[in-house]
C-alpha cells in the first residue's frame, strides 16, 4: 500500500467529489492550480470545465494562453511586463543554432544544429526540463516536423512526427529542386514511451503537400495539418489511422489560397479561420462540432472594416491569424507591416490592439501555454 492510499487502494484525493475538489482548489495560488492539472486526468478535466473556471483563481485571458514565440523573441499575450519565458533557453545544451519548430500544450519542439546537422529537443520551458531525441535518419534536412502531446492522456509522454519529403532543405534553406516536389512520402514517428522512431508510408491514399510554415493541431490522438490540396490531413500516433477532412467551402468554391486559412483548437473543437471568395473583405470562423463528420459550421463572420477600419486587406498577406484561444472565443492576429499584435473577441465583437512586436520577420509564431509538470519522459 502506497503512502496516503486507502485500504481499498484509492487515495483520499480521488474520493473527493467535484464540488469539494473545486472548493479546495479555489483557495490555492494560481501556479499551484496549474500544477494540480498534472495530478491526474480527472483533476485536469475538473479544473478545465467551463462551469468551474469562474470559481478558480485568476481566470483571465492569459491563464491558459501565456504568449507567443516569434523567432528569438517572446511576447506576453497581455503585451505588458517582462517576457514570461527567456527565449534564449539558457538551460539547454549549447548549439550552433537553436531553431524553434513547434509547440503543443506547454512543450516545444526544437532543432539543435551542430556542424550542419541537428538533433531534436523536446522542451518544457516552465520547468526547464528537456529531452534529446535519437537520430531519425534525416539529421541534415529540414523535414516538416510537428509535436503531439496531450497532458490529459499522459503528463510525460509525447510523440514527434517528421514527414519525409524528397529534396528537403538544409540548414541554410537550400532545396534540391531536382528531387523536391513538396509531397510527403511518409512519416517518421517518435514515441517517448518506446524511445524509438517508426517509419510509416503515406496512408492518405494520394499525394499530400505539407508546408513547414503552417500550424498544426494535435487532437483526439491525431495530428492535423493544413495542406495545399484544400484538406486537413490527419494521422494518429501509431501511423495506423490516416484521415482527410475537406476544408470549409463557400458557394462550392475553396478558399483562395493556402495563406488564407488557419486551423486551431478551441473549447474541444477543431476550428478553421479563413477569408472567402464571395466575401473577400470578411473573416469567417468555422467549427467542426461533430468530429466524426466532415460538416463545418460557420459560427462567426466579421468584416475587415470592423477589425481594421479599412476593408482592402488580404488574409495571409496584410494580416495573419496566429492563434485561437483554447478556452475562449478569441482569435489573435498580426499585421506584419505594422508589426502589431491584436485580438478579437467574438462574443462582444471587441477589437484590442495588444502591442507592437519586435523582430525583423513576422511570418512565424508559436502560441505558448505553460505546463507546470515536473516530469518529462527520459528528460533532464
Amino acid at each position: 500500500m502506497t503512502e496516503g492510499a486507502s485500504r481499498e487502494g484509492i487515495s483520499p484525493a480521488e474520493k473527493l467529489v467535484d464540488d469539494l475538489l473545486v472548493e479546495i482548489l479555489s483557495r490555492v495560488p494560481y501556479k499551484s492550480l496549474c500544477r494540480s492539472k498534472c495530478v491526474c486526468g480527472r483533476w485536469r478535466r475538473v479544473i478545465s470545465h467551463p462551469d468551474h473556471r469562474q470559481r478558480l483563481p485568476r481566470y483571465h485571458l492569459h491563464d491558459t494562453l501565456a504568449g507567443f514565440f516569434h523567432f528569438e523573441s517572446f511576447t506576453n499575450v497581455t503585451g505588458e511586463g517582462r517576457p514570461l519565458i527567456d527565449p534564449s533557453f539558457p538551460f539547454l545544451p549549447k548549439c550552433d543554432h537553436l531553431e524553434l519548430v513547434d509547440s503543443c500544450n506547454g512543450l516545444l519542439l526544437c532543432r539543435c544544429w551542430r556542424q550542419r546537422r541537428f538533433g531534436y529537443l523536446v522542451v518544457n520551458p516552465a520547468t526547464e526540463h528537456w529531452v534529446a531525441l535519437p537520430d531519425s535518419g534525416w539529421s541534415d534536412k529540414r523535414q516538416t516536423a510537428r509535436l503531439g502531446f496531450d497532458p490529459v492522456v499522459s503528463s510525460s509522454h509525447f510523440h514527434v512526427f517528421e514527414f519525409v519529403e524528397d529534396g528537403a532543405g538544409d540548414i541554410d534553406g537550400n532545396v534540391d529542386h531536382e528531387d523536391y516536389d513538396g509531397h510527403a512520402k511518409g512519416v517518421e514517428i517518435y514515441s517517448s514511451k518506446t524511445g524509438v522512431w517508426s517509419h510509416n508510408d503515406n496512408g492518405w491514399g494520394y499525394e499530400i503537400s505539407i508546408l513547414d510554415g503552417l500550424n498544426s493541431v494535435f487532437f483526439n490522438g491525431m495530428l492535423h495539418l493544413m495542406t495545399l490540396e484544400y484538406v486537413v490531413a490527419a494521422v494518429d500516433v501509431e501511423g495506423n489511422t490516416w484521415r482527410t477532412i475537406p476544408m470549409p467551402q463557400s458557394l462550392d468554391e475553396p478558399f483562395i489560397g493556402i495563406d488564407e486559412g488557419f486551423i486551431g483548437l478551441s473549447r474541444g473543437c477543431l476550428c478553421f479561420v479563413n477569408g472567402n471568395r464571395d466575401e473577400p473583405y470578411k473573416v469567417s470562423v468555422w467549427v467542426l462540432e461533430d468530429y466524426s463528420s466532415e460538416q463545418w459550421t460557420r459560427k462567426h463572420t466579421v468584416s475587415h472594416l470592423h477589425l481594421f477600419r479599412t476593408k482592402r486587406l488580404l488574409f495571409g498577406h496584410d494580416y495573419k491569424v496566429i492563434s485561437i484561444h483554447p478556452e475562449r472565443n478569441i482569435i489573435f492576429m498580426v499585421l506584419p507591416h505594422s508589426k502589431m499584435l491584436m485580438s478579437y473577441e467574438m462574443d462582444n465583437m471587441e477589437v484590442l490592439f495588444v502591442c507592437e512586436l519586435g523582430g525583423s520577420s513576422m511570418l512565424f509564431y508559436l502560441p505558448y501555454v505553460p505546463l507546470y509538470s515536473e516530469s518529462l519522459a527520459d528528460g533532464h
